[in-house]
Parts: C-alpha cells; structure tokens; sequence
C-alpha cells in the first residue's frame, strides 16, 4: 500500500487532535453535522478508553477557517478528508459521523477503500438516513427566518445562537451551505464498504426513524448493527451514552507476529 502524506498545514486544517496519545490503540475521526465543527467532539476523549486518539474534522467556512470556500458538493469534503486521514493508515482507525457527518464519513471509508482496499476498521453513523434513502428537505433555499426556525426544530439547545444576530451572521452562511451539500447528495444503488457498520440514532429525532437506520445494511459488507438512544436528532449531546454503545465497536492493535528465534 502506498500512502501520499499531505503536507502538515493540509492535515491540520482538515483534522483536529483532542488529547494526543503516544502509541493510541485506535484512532477515531469524527465529521461533525451541518454547521458544526471539530469542537463538538472535543470532550469525547474524556468518556472513551485512554487509548483511544480522537479527531475532528474541520469543515472550511467556519471558525478558524472562515475565510475560506464553504463546500458545495460532497465531493468538496470527501477527497481532502481522505487525504488527512491517509497518514493513519496500517493502524487501527475507526470513522463516526453525525447527521451531514454521517455520509461523509461513509464516503471517506469508500474513498480510502478505493485507493488501499479495506483499510477502515469501523464506520459509525449517527442520525442520518442512509444514502441511498435520503430526504427531500431543501433548507438550503429557505430565507434566513425559516431556516432559523427549522434549526430550532431540530435543536432546542441551539436557542443562545440563533437568537444572537452577531453570531448568526457568521454561522448561517456555513450551515446553508452545509444544507445545500446535503440535499444534492445521493448514492443509488449503495456500495457496502467492508468495515463493520454501526447506525445510532435519537429515539425522538424528527426526522430519523429507527427504521431509517435499518436501511445503512444495504452499506455494510460485513458486521452490522443498530442502536436508539434516547433523544431528538442532537441525541449525542448527551455523550455518555453513545460512547458506551460505540467503545465495545472500536478495533484494538493489531498484534505484531513474532518471529522464530
């Protein structure tokens, strides 16, 4: 297998370490959802194995890198966050995504598969609907006012954002964006990607069902598994308990064959 290492600006605008670990017995990376960033998993070192190095991806068009493109097609995302991720390749690494997250983190493991073979060790998907079953909203085409109120559909918590007109301004941009990402992606018929798959979801989530979630088989060429917790599409908020579900899930070192003295 022949990896091309990016440069370390590349990998660090794409991809942000939590708590560093010397010799981690897994990495996990994790893309955050429309309009989010790294930072929503930057506590998820706390709740998971010492071992374990968490990554957040970092979308362009957001924090500190606002002033560049936001993505347009998934593509867009796809492609650099493969290549960020391609220098952890030959050690265990799992990939996690929530809502938007979800299908980019689907679409990297297909990306890396199809330049290495089976290099990912676990795909978890969280609150999104499969790819070959997506849905029909176009939020990216709301005015600002409807698109505010449908983000408060989907999250109560996001109350002190969207009734701050400064904070607004800089992140509506990035999550219309997001939505437009979204409604343009679709893959039929699904390729199943060789990692074990593991589909999470809010047992309230408005518009993920738990028979959503059964249709991510179609994506799984090998072990496959679902679980709904409790909670509306922003479930995980309450991080405790998705990372129980997902620790026994995550791949261990693979050991190191001895040789005959």
């Amino acid at each position: 297998m022949t990896v091309t290492v990016p440069d370390l600006h590349t990998r660090s605008r794409w991809l942000r370490a939590f708590k560093p670990v010397a010799r981690p017995r897994c990495r996990l990376v994790c893309a955050p959802h429309a309009g989010g960033t790294a930072q929503a998993y930057r506590t998820w070192p706390t709740g998971l194995p010492a071992d374990v190095e968490v990554h957040g991806v970092q979308y362009p068009g957001r924090q500190d890198r606002l002033g560049e493109p936001v993505p347009t097609s998934m593509d867009d995302l796809v492609g650099p966050v493969a290549d960020a991720v391609e220098p952890f390749l030959g050690e265990p690494l799992a990939l996690f995504g929530h809502s938007m997250g979800a299908v980019v983190a689907y679409e990297v493991a297909l990306e890396l598969e199809r330049r290495h073979g089976q290099v990912v060790d676990l795909l978890a998907v969280s609150g999104s609907r499969a790819p070959h079953h997506r849905e029909e909203h176009q939020r990216h085409e709301l005015d600002d006012a409807a698109l505010i109120e449908e983000l408060r559909r989907l999250n109560d918590d996001f109350g002190d954002l969207l009734d701050s007109p400064e904070l607004l301004e800089l992140v509506l941009p990035s999550i219309r964006a997001d939505f437009g990402v979204v409604a343009r992606y679709l893959r039929t018929p699904p390729v199943p990607v060789r990692a074990p798959l593991l589909a999470l979801g809010g047992s309230s989530d408005p518009d993920v069902a738990a028979e959503d979630l059964t249709h991510w088989r179609a994506c799984a060429g090998g072990a496959f598994g679902t679980r709904v917790l409790t909670g509306g599409h922003f479930y995980l908020a309450d991080e405790g308990p998705v990372l129980d579900v997902l620790a026994p899930w995550l791949p261990h070192r693979r050991p190191t064959a001895h040789r005959a003295s």
